[in-house]
């Protein structure tokens, strides 16, 4: 079947409406050339659309429809257009325009079709020789997809890579987005499998949900590069007075900036982010190159001490990548191949001349070394060297080694042709060390990011519940009071509905409430001023520790009072706060804590706590929902973690701070209507982990789901354990049917393997074994919010260990969200010997259940007309069966979701056999 957006990047029939000659027409082959029809338009944008368009038959759209005019005349030419009603249309205005835009958008909803532009530069389709740009060259035919938010970046693109010999699978401009965005386009790329890594442009982000979603669905299956504008701009409207488009700001919100979170997102979603517009050429061409590294360790393999000293000092000035170690055999090896002279540590630097034959055992070794994950061979001109052949002996190494080799011939008039060598082998060759090196730091991100894009909580990350319904009351009686920032008491008790240990508070108003205080916490004691316009106690001097008797605690509490209200005589003064004193002598003391990004929702951070607290990027961030391995991952990356005293933290203290992070990100996940959390500080003890402050700030209104959607206020979907459920089979055996995760993969090859033929070849249509690796990653580390999988699961004794038991997997059902985002594509496969047994109609109410709770209209898929016990299994969930307008040999089966199913038979209807 077509995907959705088939017509604008695949067409099988073109119209081309233009004022003047563009170059579409010289690299189309000759099938599409001959499905081709070119209009010109006369002055004041007047044409007449002919009764007949060539390669498409009467009655039917045409594909695409590519309009270049003068910006007067598009209103007028697309009017004109309309009664064809191209599938696709593309506009190239030559300039920005709010109102046209808009106009744009609605034109296209009206006559149902895809549009690119306006303002756009352009597609090509490289290997089908469809170039709907304005660039007069077609692009060498390749696997890196370009998707661009800016015209004048496409342009140098194109034009940098026809000089450099890159090749691309597909090149786009949005243009002004008026219905294609980049999540659109993205969901495209995911499933094209011309392209196996895709670059990208930034400038702004509409719908960071959608794109997170996107992304993660494009990083898990193919490596994603992303360079963003606007890192010193301030934000503006979202269309300024000529219609460009906004770049995204860095606004600090409690410390972290707006590029900080961007640049934690992008991570999460396991695509990696370039800094310069230089470096987007070095990711470009090392995406297409095939191997990917395993870890950051390079080994630098030089012809001369300079180059190498120069790279060596790149590397160390970054944590991107970092110094390989090569082992002592490795070491004796490259001695005997380079001689005594030549240093074999890291840089491997030789001072003879390089021979072939050297080269090539030297990077074998190099290759084969367990402490290194990559290979840069940096080689500067030498008369006396084979310099040619040492450049044909790398163009055989590396497309054939398991890890990256990426070589740099520096210099220019007599190294061009040598790196052309490495080019035409598809392996990517730099003219400088800086490019070679941002080259492998973005496959080495790529590695990292993966590890963080696969980590997903259980469907219960933490045994002791929270009291969610106890935090949500601390949060209504403070707008019941009319205030957006909890007490200090009231925060302490929404940590602990969480079961996040805290140091008892209790607010006193009076000198006398104190005393009481004290009595029942038992001296010694610290006091804070308690203020919700106060948001650091210690700026105001409102903070008294190791108060150890009742004449010190009534001392202390008159002096804050008046100390604190003439240093901030408009903050409102509740009282004091009583508390124990919190940790040994010598106690570490971190942060933690939730800020909103107003496009990315809830970001957790970490950091150092009290009066060495952290700002901006120091911390480290992550977006939550979080595992133990992302809690570990984050405080690593802090630079608290560095400093020398929590390498001291034992690790019982350790594993209780992991823990509470998960805690923070269950109130992040929970509770929308938070606003700000700060947890400063936490004492880290050889006993654990205690929380002495926070501060915790609400939403002035209650927060309201769109759509009818679970955790819109995340840019990441939580795994939906309310999609877990048990069941029993008729004869008494019970199942689990529940949402899909990443270590589901090797038991979905196994269910895969163990289907009929037949079975396979209806859920499939082909005759597919097994599930390629790309596809068993794509099926299996989803986001919940543009798919589900679920998966229905039995357990059965283990062949290798008879007495124990294995989860395995027997009938999958999914669906995955239209480019419309009102519709979805289910499919359902059941085991063969599970079919018949009711599973089949288990599976897709609850598929239809999960669909319709996420807002979805309409649910379709395409069955194979000879499916019979597919279409009989449909039929009775109340699903229409339509012929397929594309294929006569498949049906489409669809639901409408807003009207309840009736008429359905109940849960022990008669068995089925599904798939499709």
């Amino acid at each position: 079947m077509r995907h959705a957006l088939s017509p604008l990047f695949d067409p099988r029939s073109l119209l081309v409406v233009s004022d003047r000659a563009l170059p579409v027409t010289d690299s189309l082959p000759a099938a599409l050339r001959d499905a081709t029809t070119e209009l010109r338009v006369a002055a004041g944008g007047t044409f007449t659309p002919p009764e007949q368009l060539a390669g498409v038959k009467a009655g039917e759209r045409p594909d695409l429809a590519l309009v270049f005019v003068e910006q007067g005349d598009t209103e007028r030419v697309l009017t004109t257009l309309g009664s064809l009603r191209p599938r696709a249309t593309i506009v190239l205005s030559p300039l920005p325009s709010p109102s046209l835009t808009e106009w744009c958008r609605h034109w296209a909803r009206e006559h149902d079709t895809t549009f690119l532009g306006p303002h756009s530069y352009g597609l090509q389709r490289p290997y089908a020789g469809l170039n709907a740009s304005l660039h007069p060259q077609l692009a060498r035919a390749g696997r890196v997809a370009l998707v661009s938010q800016s015209r004048t970046l496409m342009a140098s693109v194109m034009d940098w890579a026809d000089d450099n010999r890159t090749a691309f699978s597909t090149v786009i401009s949005l243009g002004s987005e008026a219905t294609l965005d980049v999540a659109t386009v993205l969901d495209f790329l995911v499933s094209d499998p011309r392209t196996d890594s895709i670059a990208l442009y930034l400038e702004d982000v509409r719908n960071a949900r959608a794109l997170m979603s996107v992304l993660r669905a494009a990083a898990s299956v193919k490596p994603v590069v992303i360079l963003k504008a606007g890192r010193a701009s301030e934000r503006r409207s979202s269309v300024d007075p000529m219609g460009a488009r906004p770049p995204i700001a860095p606004i600090a919100m409690g410390g972290v900036s707006a590029d900080a979170v961007f640049d934690t997102a992008l991570r999460r979603a396991g695509a990696v982010r370039v800094r310069f517009f230089v470096q987007l050429f070095s990711a470009v061409k090392a995406l297409s190159f095939p191997k990917r590294p395993n870890g950051r360790r390079l080994v630098l393999f030089a012809n001369g001490s300079g180059p190498a000293q120069l790279a060596l000092d790149l590397m160390t000035q970054g944590a991107a990548v970092t110094r390989a170690q090569p082992t002592e055999n490795t070491r004796i090896l490259l001695r005997e191949i380079l001689g005594p002279l030549a240093w074999t540590d890291n840089p491997v630097v030789t001072f003879a001349p390089l021979t072939a034959d050297q080269t090539t055992r030297a990077v074998e070794a190099l290759i084969d070394d367990p402490e290194v994950d990559g290979v840069l061979s940096l080689i500067a001109p030498d008369p006396s060297a084979e310099m040619s052949e040492i450049a044909r002996a790398l163009a055989r190494i590396a497309p054939r080694a398991r890890k990256p080799v990426l070589t740099c011939f520096m210099g220019d008039a007599t190294t061009r042709a040598l790196r052309r060598i490495l080019d035409e082998v598809g392996t990517p060759s730099f003219r400088t060390p800086e490019s070679a090196l941002d080259a492998f730091a973005s496959l080495a991100a790529y590695h990292y990011n993966q590890q963080l894009l696969q980590q997903l909580p259980p469907p219960e990350s933490i045994d002791d519940a929270p009291d969610i319904e106890g935090a949500r009351l601390m949060i209504e009686s403070a707008r019941a009071d009319g205030r957006t920032t909890l007490t200090e008491p009231e925060g302490k008790a929404l940590l602990a509905a969480f079961r996040i240990p805290v140091v008892q508070a209790i607010l006193a108003r009076t000198t006398s409430e104190a005393v009481i205080a004290a009595q029942q916490i038992g001296f010694p004691i610290a006091i804070k001023i308690a203020s919700p316009d106060i948001e650091r106690k210690s700026s105001v001097r409102g903070v008294h520790l190791d108060i150890r008797n009742t004449n010190e605690l009534v001392t202390a509490f008159q002096r804050m009072l008046v100390t604190a209200s003439a240093a901030a005589p408009s903050a409102r003064m509740l009282g004091i706060t009583v508390q124990g004193m919190a940790g040994a002598p010598g106690a570490v003391k971190v942060s933690a804590g939730i800020v909103r990004d107003p496009l990315f929702g809830p970001v957790i951070r970490f950091g150092s706590g009290g009066s060495q607290a952290e700002v901006g990027m120091e911390r480290g961030l992550e977006l939550p929902p979080l595992n133990g391995f992302l809690a570990h991952r984050l405080i690593e990356r802090a630079r608290a973690w560095r400093q020398s005293e929590m390498p001291m933290v034992t690790p019982a203290a350790l594993a209780q701070l992991e823990d509470l992070l998960l805690r923070v990100s269950e109130i992040a996940c929970a509770l929308p209507d938070i606003q700000s959390l700060s947890i400063d500080p936490i004492m880290l003890t050889e006993d654990g982990v205690i929380a002495a402050d926070c501060r915790i700030t609400v939403c002035p209104e209650p927060s309201t789901t769109d759509r009818g959607q679970d955790f819109a206020h995340m840019a990441i979907h939580p795994y939906p354990a309310r999609l877990v459920s048990h069941a029993v089979f008729p004869d008494g055996q019970p199942y689990t049917i529940r949402p899909i995760r990443p270590e589901d993969a090797q038991p979905l090859q196994d269910f895969t393997r163990q289907l009929s033929a037949h079975t396979r070849y209806m859920r499939f249509i082909s005759a597919m074994r097994e599930l390629s690796p790309r596809m068993l990653t794509r099926y299996t580390q989803i986001d919940y919010d543009r798919e589900l999988a679920l998966v229905a699961t039995v357990r059965q004794p283990d062949p290798a260990h008879p007495e124990q038991l294995r989860e395995i997997i027997i009938g999958v059902a999914r669906y995955l969200r239209n480019p419309d985002g009102e519709s979805a594509e289910y499919a359902l496969v059941l085991g063969d010997d599970w079919q018949g047994r009711g599973l089949g109609v288990q599976l897709m109410r609850t598929i239809i259940s999960a669909a319709r709770h996420q807002g979805l209209r309409r649910i379709e898929g395409f069955v194979l007309a000879s499916n019979s016990p597919m279409h009989k299994l449909m039929k009775r969930l109340g699903f229409r069966n339509d012929p397929d307008t594309d294929d006569p040999a498949m049906r489409l089966v669809w639901l409408d979701l807003r009207p309840e199913l009736s008429g359905q038979e109940g849960d022990n209807a008669p068995g089925d056999t599904a798939s499709s």
